[in-house]
């Protein structure tokens, strides 16, 4: 399942100063015809470099996310470098793209636009008249010197970007981008909130870039407020902060949610591969493979309809499912012949394992979908009650709602209730589902039992490995508040070690762990 991360490029431009924008280029080429000469002699030149610049968009890999395209209305090359030599104001727009195989961990590619060369960029940097261009032309230079191999010299020049104070969002948009593409998430962060907060929050892209960035660096809370934010500056039609909104439900365990964004995705966006497979995947664990299959069939019909083949993706997943139902099919046959009625079946949301199933009848799985449907839509109390038919209805205990249900409960607010479903789900299948510890580690600082805390994310960090970086943070920052210096530091040794071999230089966990390392040294010498 692809994970994607919006960072299409910006110019200084927004809506707000088109007006006056045409107003200016209006009395401009009115007065046209009375420039100079050598005025005159730019346009030409400007339009044949413009035009170059746009053809160029070759790809360079970078670690973990990715950022996908977004299509943005422009104006033809020919007009706007016009208007650059008119006006002398940047009118070039980037496009870049990042994309992860999140399930995977493998690294992304990156689309972006090049200029000729770094000496070329640097020449052209000298020349540069306005604050907008010196500022594209930083950025160019800089991918050109991390192309060229010269890593840390362009992440010197964004950081210096990304400290300047002035005023434009889309330049410090752009920065963030480069940060990103170049595995800097920490940095780039930071310049998406600088970004965000001249606009006053309101940048859905932004948003959108900095949520998959968090989920970059595990840090599931700010990532969730980030894209959700992003969906609702949308008005909940932005495909792509859907998709990855679901990915993060995925990563918390919470498959009822993920369900309902990547559905969401499809109705928006109804070629995008990567959520038809991660609905696909999610339908048919959670019990519903007809559905799931028909899913994937929609997409490669409308795939045929187009003339171009459905991506590999969605005829792995289709073999994935059709294996899960052969096997479910001989086991729905054992039990048939032995009297129970097993049809349905209910799954933890993992696909790198074979889609493991639950059997449950059909008026019990109506009823989780009923649940769910009810938690989609915050009505949290409605879908606690429902969620506790499901598991009376099996015997007590039922490791999908139970799971469900705590989550509801945290919701609510009603913690010590929330602890008894998960507590369940952990001392009984906690190898199969891992991210309750994390749920129970969260739930009981809130409750203030530190140490119960500490064990839950002890446990978690265990199962995991380094493969959910979230944990490992938690982890490091309840040992330091129960006192446990040398686990935190131990915690957040591993954190950057992960990060580090993701190809992500995060400055901030690299800071945090040198205070605690100070930090332990001055106890220890405390101590003797």
């Amino acid at each position: 399942m692809l994970d994607k991360l919006n960072s299409t490029s910006e110019t200084p431009r927004d809506g707000a100063t088109r007006p006056i924008r045409a107003a200016l280029i209006a009395v401009l080429f009115a007065v046209l015809p009375s420039v100079s000469a050598r005025a005159q002699a730019v346009a030409p030149d400007a339009v044949r470099e413009r035009r170059a610049a746009t053809k160029a968009a070759p790809q360079e890999s970078v670690a973990k996310e990715s950022v996908a395209k977004e299509s943005e209305t422009k104006e033809t090359a020919a007009k706007e470098s016009a208007v650059k030599a008119a006006t002398d104001e940047d009118a070039t727009d980037k496009e870049s793209s990042v994309k992860d195989a999140s399930a995977k961990e493998s690294s992304a590619e990156v689309e972006s636009e090049e200029a000729s060369g770094a000496e070329s960029s640097e020449e052209r940097l000298k020349g540069a008249t306005t604050d907008a261009e010196r500022a594209r032309l930083r950025r160019d230079l800089a991918e050109q010197m991390a192309a060229a191999g010269r890593k840390s010299e362009a992440v010197a020049e964004l950081r210096a970007m990304s400290g300047e104070e002035r005023f434009d969002p889309a330049h410090f948009y752009n920065v963030g981008n480069a940060l990103a593409r170049l595995g800097e998430s920490s940095a780039a962060v930071e310049v998406y909130r600088k970004a965000i907060a001249q606009r006053r929050g309101n940048y859905s892209r932004a948003q959108h870039n900095l949520g998959v960035v968090l989920m970059r660096l595990g840090r599931w809370e700010e990532a969730r407020e980030a894209l959700a934010s992003a969906v609702r500056l949308e008005g909940g039609s932005y495909p792509e902060a859907s998709y990855n909104l679901g990915r993060l439900h995925a990563l918390r365990g919470e498959a009822g949610l993920a369900i309902a964004e990547w559905t969401r995705t499809l109705a928006r966006k109804p070629d995008h591969a990567d959520a038809a497979a991660a609905l696909a995947r999610a339908l048919a664990e959670d019990g519903d493979p007809e559905r799931a299959l028909l899913v994937l069939d929609t997409f490669t019909k409308r795939a045929d309809g187009r003339g171009t083949p459905a991506p590999r993706e969605i005829a792995v997943a289709r073999g994935e499912i059709v294996a899960a139902m052969n096997v479910a099919g001989l086991r729905e046959k054992e039990r048939a012949d032995e009297g129970e009625s097993a049809r349905f079946a209910v799954g933890p949301f993992n696909r790198t394992r074979a889609l493991g199933t639950f059997s449950v009848d059909q008026q019990t799985y109506d009823i989780m979908r009923r649940a769910r449907a009810a938690r989609e839509s915050e009505r949290n109390e409605e879908a606690a009650a429902l969620f506790r038919r499901v598991i009376a209805s099996r015997g007590g205990y039922f490791p999908p709602a139970n799971l469900e249900l705590g989550y509801a409960l945290v919701s609510l607010r009603r913690d010590e209730e929330a602890a008894a479903p998960l507590s369940a789900v952990a001392e009984r299948d906690g190898a199969r589902y891992p991210v309750v510890f994390y749920h129970l580690g969260r739930l009981y600082e809130r409750l203030g039992q530190l140490r119960r805390s500490s064990e839950a994310f002890t446990r978690a960090s265990t199962l995991y490995g380094d493969a959910n970086p979230q944990i490992l943070i938690e982890l490091s920052r309840i040992s330091e508040k129960e006192g446990d210096l040398r686990a935190a530091v131990e915690a957040m040794e591993r954190y950057v070690g992960a990060q580090e071999r993701a190809g992500d230089q995060s400055a901030w966990a690299r800071e945090r762990l040198a205070r605690l390392r100070e930090k332990l040294t001055s106890a220890n010498a405390s101590a003797k």
